[in-house]
């Protein structure tokens, strides 16, 4: 797409947490693990590489008719359900690629160890240090503001084993927020993601588990409830609400109990779906 083109649209590759739930009973909301793909004016940005970006490379390279891809890949982490897809995005196996992948600094290593780990002998037949792709490292500070052209990231540090990576992306006077994996702390709602999630139209949050029984039988994890996602949303004064991340155990049936509590509690919130499209510029949701 025309860089002159304006456009600022958010699609959910994967939407899963910890395990790809392939299935009959999770075929409705998906079974991919986290990917999210930002596009603003023809700049791709990619959210983690899960399970779900496979999906996304073949799309890429459709779209590409040959024509190198570019794109930025900025992780929240490094856990396995966030990496695993890097070896099946298949515009990394192609010479004309060029990707600039952004990570946190963490007490898990830098990226470029946690994928060269992934793909070395024996788990997987290509190293990265194989790839014919132009693959360029960045290490950034929890905190820090990065800016690509007219699109600025703002980073925020999470509560979760390791650390993670909450994004706000601004374009064309509009913001999405995403921020999983995090577990709410008894300061809450947290200050310095409430400040990141400010005024946006859009916030999708680590929404694991439901509040209550099952959360308190998980605390210590490192995820949060969509209850806890609320209390930020209406603090920080966010348009929409996303619950994202979803449990491997909360198969559909359970998932659109989760988007009727939801709609009671805060009419005109979403629970993500694989497959969803988000315009900011129009405001539109599409849905598979």
């Amino acid at each position: 797409m025309s860089e002159s083109v304006p456009e600022f649209t958010v699609r959910y590759w994967g939407v899963r947490g910890s395990v790809p739930t392939p299935g009959p009973s999770t075929m409705r909301y998906g079974g991919n693990t986290t990917c999210i793909e930002v596009r603003c004016d023809g700049k791709i940005f990619v959210i983690d590489s899960g399970t779900g970006a496979r999906e996304l490379g073949n799309l890429l390279m459709r779209e590409s008719g040959g024509e190198p891809v570019e794109a930025t890949l900025l992780y929240s982490h490094h856990h396995l359900d966030h990496v695993q897809g890097f070896p099946f995005f298949v515009p990394i196996y192609q010479p004309t690629s060029k990707l600039n992948i952004y990570s946190g600094t963490t007490n898990q290593g830098v990226t470029e160890q946690v994928l060269s780990a992934q793909m070395a002998y024996p788990a997987f037949p290509v190293g990265l240090d194989q790839l014919p792709s132009d693959l360029n490292f960045h290490i950034f500070s929890a905190g820090e503001t990065l800016t690509f052209g007219d699109v600025t990231v703002r980073t925020c540090p999470l509560n979760h084993p390791g650390g993670a990576i909450a994004y706000r992306f601004e374009h064309r006077g509009h913001a999405f927020v995403q921020a999983s994996d995090v577990e709410h702390t008894d300061d809450h709602p947290d200050s310095a993601l409430t400040a990141l999630c400010k005024d946006a139209d859009f916030f999708s949050y680590d929404s694991t588990y439901v509040h209550g029984e099952e959360y308190e039988r998980f605390k210590g994890w490192g995820h949060s409830t969509w209850r806890h996602g609320l209390d930020i949303a209406e603090a920080a004064g966010v348009d929409r609400f996303i619950a994202f991340h979803h449990d491997p155990s909360h198969d559909d049936a359970f998932m659109d109990g989760v988007h009727r509590d939801l709609q009671e509690a805060s009419p005109g919130s979403l629970v993500a779906i694989e497959g969803m499209s988000i315009d900011l510029l129009s405001g539109s949701i599409t849905t598979p």
